[in-house]
């Protein structure tokens, strides 16, 4: 699943590309220009000329602002020297290949280094193992290592003149693509060992994006990866955990999303009383407006009830407070019709998506059935509230598109909100594991599974302020197509 997620980011499938953020060539042409200088001031060797790229080197396609070059391209490193004072070791034993940092390094005086202590590193360069490229002896150089640190000669040190290029070299490293060419027969040569020497290596193929989207590329595996990670620790589950990778993932994601735990509070965004607040005069006027006679009022929610903390900026309230209910529209066989309004069932939910589906054996009804407030509208959440399936009960989803002349049947409920711009976020609450959890408690032991408005009504939701719905939904969305994009 970490390789997975490696090669689809820099194949540029877990991110979108930008107009903003320029073109590759231009950071090449940057990047080439710094690397001279430095060469020109002695810092660093001249570089090598490294030979143009043929197509059927090129091993999958990238983004068209993309570019592909040879690493000797993009990078330097610092030269070797002859330790002359203290220095910290790091040997190919230093890096702890699982993780992909350093572990134990050695501090030695200059009359005990070994004649493979030689190349000069600093902090935020990239080292990689050259001498069984299978294992992954890559990590980044930690920036406070005391005293002065110097490398193996069979590491490779890489640096450029962008940190973030160097941490996203890194993680191209790492990839299967780039494996592949290190571990290659014509690549890798040894004769107790595989081994890939200088001139192959610096004469690797990278895909660069725009610095920009390399910062994105970089965000998103740094928070992903370490999910990944504890996944794959679990053997005996691995299989299992494959499968329903996604799933899970998802659910994690929902979770922490609905806690707070997504996304940093800010005092900007004041308190969601004050949403609430308005949400509630908005719901009395709506009522009055339609000589409604179900004004509800709703109980205060008791500690017993609330299931997690959530932040001090948020609030608990009832479901009900903030949307309408609306049941469906029954109808008998006789009314059905080749044309009229269509009915929304179960069916065009589609499982796991939480998307509404138009579909050609939908039926539909006499146009004498019709009711307003019955028909679907946009933002509105359309949830099953009667089925004999477990799996089914409770499935929602959100109209995201203009639908016309469509009602639901009499086997599903609308939750229309009063406040179009909460809805996202509420249709998250109607895809995490919480609402789920509180469809099996009520269905336990039945076999017809029924649910009824006041279910809904009375559910108690965490409610953040608008602004942080809106980073939360568009967090949430941005992880679940990463997600997406490696399962």
């Amino acid at each position: 699943m970490k390789k997975s997620a490696i090669q689809a980011a820099i194949k540029g499938k877990t991110t979108h590309q930008l107009s903003t953020d320029g073109n590759a060539n231009e950071l090449l042409t940057k990047v080439k220009n710094e690397i001279m200088l430095l060469a020109m001031r002695k810092d660093i060797k001249k570089p090598k000329i490294m030979p143009p790229i043929s197509e059927e080197e090129i091993p999958f396609e990238i983004p068209n602002n993309w570019l592909w070059v040879r690493l000797g391209e993009v990078s330097f490193n610092h030269g070797q020297v002859t330790p002359f004072c203290e220095f910290t070791y790091i040997d190919i034993s230093s890096i702890d290949n699982l993780n992909n940092r350093l572990g134990n390094m050695t501090t030695m005086k200059p009359e005990n280094a070994p004649s493979r202590a030689r190349k000069i590193v600093v902090g935020g360069d990239v080292i990689y193992s050259t001498v069984r490229p299978y294992l992954h002896n890559i990590c980044v150089i930690d920036n406070n290592i005391n005293p002065s640190p110097i490398a193996s000669t069979g590491f490779s040190v890489i640096c450029t003149p962008f940190e973030i290029l160097n941490i996203y070299l890194f993680y191209v490293f790492l990839s299967p693509m780039f494996d592949n060419y290190a571990n290659d027969l014509e690549n890798s040569k040894g004769v107790a060992y595989p081994a890939i020497n200088d001139d192959k290596f610096q004469k690797s193929l990278i895909p660069l994006p725009p610095l920009a989207e390399q910062y994105r590329i970089v965000q998103q595996l740094k928070e992903l990866l370490p999910n990944l990670e504890k996944l794959e620790k679990d053997e005996i589950k691995l299989d299992e955990l494959q499968q329903q990778f996604s799933i899970q993932i998802k659910q994690s994601i929902l979770h922490h999303a609905i806690q707070g735990k997504l996304t940093i509070q800010s005092l900007e965004d004041g308190n969601a009383k004050l949403l609430v607040d308005k949400i509630r005069t908005t719901r009395k006027k709506k009522i009055n407006e339609e000589k409604d006679q179900n004004k509800t009022l709703f109980s205060a929610i008791s500690e017993d009830e609330i299931p997690f903390e959530i932040p001090d900026n948020w609030c608990w309230i009832r479901l009900g407070e903030i949307v309408k209910i609306i049941g469906g529209t029954s109808y008998n066989k006789s009314q059905e019709s080749s044309h009229g309004i269509r009915v929304i069932r179960g069916g065009n939910i589609i499982q796991g998506e939480s998307e509404l589906a138009i579909k050609d054996d939908d039926i539909f009804v006499d146009q004498v059935l019709f009711d307003f407030q019955k028909q679907i509208q946009l933002n509105d959440i359309i949830v099953v509230s009667s089925t004999g399936s477990k799996q089914v009960i409770g499935k929602a989803a959100i109209v995201k598109e203009e639908v016309e002349n469509c009602q639901i049947g009499a086997f599903l409920r609308i939750i229309r909100s009063y406040s179009p711009e909460v809805v996202p976020y509420i249709s998250l609450i109607f895809q995490s594991n919480y609402y789920r959890e509180r469809i099996r408690d009520l269905i336990s032991g039945t076999n017809i599974f029924n649910i009824k408005n006041d279910f809904f009504s009375s559910m108690p939701i965490p409610l953040p302020p608008l602004a942080e719905q809106i980073r939360i939904v568009e967090k949430n969305s941005a992880i679940q197509f990463v997600i997406q994009q490696i399962s």
